[in-house]
């Protein structure tokens, strides 16, 4: 397979293989490549839990297990308060 790059991206493989870290053009291809997948497998876990806990609140929504809102923004306040006084 052939793959055209831009020059900017030529420089970068480049001087990775000039940094002696990597041996070849390839090297580097491949450790981006792998470093993109392991990306993408954290992006899917997160896409996985998000999915599941908006299934959680929606079920607990139509079974009436509601907070008052009231109650939500006052714990969000006191937190805020917690973590406003922690950096001072």
């Amino acid at each position: 397979m052939n793959i055209s790059i831009n020059e900017q991206h030529g420089e970068h493989i480049k001087r990775k293989v000039e940094s002696g870290i990597y041996h070849s053009p390839d090297d580097v291809i491949a450790k981006a490549l792998e470093l993109l997948d392991e990306h993408d497998e954290e992006l899917e876990r997160e896409l996985a839990d998000m999915r599941l806990k908006v299934k959680r609140g929606t079920e607990q929504a139509d079974a009436g297990q509601l907070i008052p809102a009231s109650e939500v923004f006052d714990e969000l306040r006191q937190r805020n308060a917690a973590i406003a006084k922690q950096k001072q």
